[in-house]
């Protein structure tokens, strides 16, 4: 399975996460990107960022099997917002 990795980097220029996407010749199913999102957070956790607190995002197409892991979450600038109600 041929994966690409993305790096996420804070405003210091320091690596916070990756995104990371498989890709394949024809689209996914449900049940085919589960699995292989599935082998992409095991690598997330195993190889890429071993022994850190990760928070893991799938992306929300069921024809791209993808994630989005982000670790030193606390240390990211924030900002705080209200969003009305219409």
């Amino acid at each position: 399975m041929k994966v690409y990795v993305r790096k996420i980097y804070n405003q210091k220029g320091e690596e916070t996460g990756a995104v990371l996407s498989a890709s394949f010749p024809a689209p996914t199913t449900l049940h085919q990107k589960y699995n292989i999102e599935n082998r992409l957070i095991d690598y997330a956790f195993t190889t890429l960022y071993p022994r850190q607190g990760l928070n893991i995002y799938r992306d929300m197409y069921v024809d791209t099997p993808s994630i989005t892991v982000i670790r030193d979450i606390n240390d990211l600038t924030q900002e705080e917002l209200t969003i009305d109600n219409p």
